[in-house]
């Protein structure tokens, strides 16, 4: 579904459910340089277990308009904004790496309106590799494609692409014994 946000069009994927204002709703908000569809297994799951899901694209990223935010703080507003948009009183938040730091930050500016927090690769300080950030600036092409490379790891078979966290289920207990021997 698309959402007007900021006079942009956002697009937020519901896991295939319409929304409806008497459940719960999660936000998923991805990475810098990925879009929704890291969010969707875990937006299906969700979506058929009683919740509303809005697995966003964040401005200037996958099929939203705008321009990418230039700060934490301004993503954490674009937030704030969307549940506003959609007349969204509290929503839990789950948040991938720079989504993570979203996530905290509108949880900071607006603690009423954020009844969970879910955090997934999130660290401080969040370290980026100098040649990321030096082929963002110098190379965008290449930026992302090492976004891409970092975010589908081929150290597990597929679904290892489908989303945060996949490689949790199946095989990594045969690589944490490869790991531990």
């Amino acid at each position: 579904m698309y959402i007007q946000v900021n006079g942009a069009p956002v697009y937020a994927y519901t896991g295939g459910k319409p929304f409806d204002p008497a459940k719960p709703t999660v936000v998923f908000i991805h990475g810098v340089l990925n879009d929704h569809s890291v969010w969707i297994l875990q937006s299906r799951h969700l979506a058929h277990h009683g919740w509303n899901v809005l697995a966003i694209d964040l401005p200037g990223h996958g099929r939203s308009g705008g321009q990418p935010p230039v700060s934490v703080e301004d993503a954490a507003d674009f937030v704030l904004a969307l549940l506003k948009a959609m007349g969204i009183d509290q929503a839990a938040l789950a948040g991938h790496s720079f989504g993570s730091l979203i996530a905290l930050e509108a949880a900071a500016r607006a603690p009423a309106h954020v009844s969970h927090l879910a955090l997934v690769g999130a660290a401080f300080p969040m370290k980026v590799s100098p040649a990321l950030l030096e082929a963002s600036v110098n190379a965008p092409e290449k930026a992302i494609h090492m976004v891409n490379v970092f975010s589908h790891s081929t150290l597990c078979p597929p679904p290892s692409a489908l989303g945060p966290g996949t490689w949790l289920y199946g095989s990594s207990r045969a690589l944490m014994r490869r790991v531990l021997a």
